[in-house]
């Protein structure tokens, strides 16, 4: 039995449409009832509701577990605790693969959860539970969050530099990749970095995204002091701090890296590149 855990959020959602796709059964567990339909509209065959705060939720929900796919909630406070839950748990039920969702450059001390992903990444190294750490770079569609703001004005706005190089990767590439590792012999004992092999500013992307629909598009910066009321409005004082760290951090440096050959190793195939999702999303919502 496969087990997804954290498998309400967007990435937990996508692997289980593809495992679906696949024909393999999998297991969710979720926080809130209301995200169980949620799952199981996404191809879950078993749902457990539960706290990945409580390590008897845990070990509850990977009862039967040959295989688990850890994805902790973003910017979460927790992450090293509940990354102690799963290994505890996953030890006791002699998993066969864990599967951790952690992210590119964890070595960035900066970058204060993916920091958290690096020292949990050595939890699971400590446990001697086989792993597969999956660590993936900036999503492409985090730029939906702006969609209305780029097709109706016009401008792809962000609380970081446009000039800011970052690596980015599409969900269903990262989806695919992860039914790959669970359900393939092979993987065990590596780390890989998702990446499309585009590293592109802002102002590349926003000009990408004006090619594909037609009509000039252009990237914007602003403070991140103007964010911060935006972000309070989803997410905790924790979680702000942290985002707001983190796009400090971009301003700087931005996110570049990765290599393309690594994703393309396990999709079989070319990774997605920024202009086929962008041209995808737009016929989806009817903009192109």
């Amino acid at each position: 039995m496969i087990v997804i855990l954290g498998a309400a959020g967007q990435t937990g959602t996508a692997a289980l449409r593809r495992l679906k796709a696949l024909g393999v059964p999998a297991r969710a567990m979720v926080s809130r009832p209301e995200s169980a339909d949620k799952v199981r509209a996404a191809g879950a065959t078993d749902v457990v509701l539960g706290n990945l705060k409580s390590a008897a939720d845990v070990r509850r929900a990977l009862e039967g577990a040959s295989r688990v796919y850890h994805i902790c909630p973003v910017m979460s406070d927790a992450e090293i605790p509940i990354g102690q839950n799963v290994i505890a748990a996953a030890r006791a039920e002699r998993v066969d693969q864990l599967v951790f969702h952690s992210l590119i450059h964890a070595q960035v001390d900066a970058l204060l959860h993916h920091r958290d992903k690096r020292v949990v990444e050595g939890l699971i190294i400590e446990s001697l539970i086989p792993y597969t750490f999956l660590q993936p770079t900036m999503y492409m569609q985090n730029m939906l969050w702006e969609w209305d703001n780029v097709t109706q004005r016009g401008v792809y706005r962000a609380p970081y530099a446009t000039g800011a190089r970052m690596s980015l990767v599409d969900l269903e590439d990262i989806a695919c990749a992860a039914a790959t590792v669970l359900t393939e012999p092979g993987w065990d004992g590596g780390g890989f970095e998702l990446c499309s092999g585009d590293n592109l500013t802002r102002d590349e992307m926003a000009a990408t995204i004006g090619d594909v629909l037609g009509r000039p598009v252009r990237a914007e910066a602003y403070a991140i002091d103007e964010w911060r009321p935006i972000g309070a409005k989803t997410r905790t004082p924790f979680q702000v701090e942290r985002v707001a760290t983190m796009y400090a951090h971009y301003d700087r440096y931005g996110l570049s890296g990765g290599n393309a050959r690594v994703l393309a190793m396990i999709l079989g195939r070319t990774p997605t590149t920024y202009r086929e999702f962008v041209a995808r999303v737009a016929r989806e919502r009817g903009a192109a």
